[in-house]
């Protein structure tokens, strides 16, 4: 009888209404739109590598290697799409 009393409390401290309630603002803050281009989108990885790329802050070399292009047109194309300015480089 102690025993299931225990575990009655336990699982009212843990599972009960008081611990998981959020309060409005941190429900608003969970509730946030993602900002920017890259995020929510499914190709997050190929973009972020363009960017990257676009900045100056990445090789083509590596850039085509982590995208999987064989040719520097190939890598400049796909920076155009994504509406960047192509370094020169």
């Amino acid at each position: 009888m102690n025993k299931r009393r225990i575990y009655g409390m336990f699982y009212l401290r843990f599972h009960g209404p008081c611990l998981w309630r959020r309060s409005a603002e941190e429900q608003a803050w969970l509730d946030v739109a993602p900002v920017g281009r890259e995020f929510g989108s499914p190709d997050f990885e190929r973009l972020q590598v363009l960017d990257l790329y676009a900045a100056g802050e990445m090789s083509r070399e590596d850039a085509m290697r982590m995208l999987g292009l064989d040719s520097l047109q190939a890598l400049q194309q796909q920076v155009l799409a994504a509406g960047l300015i192509v370094p020169d480089r």
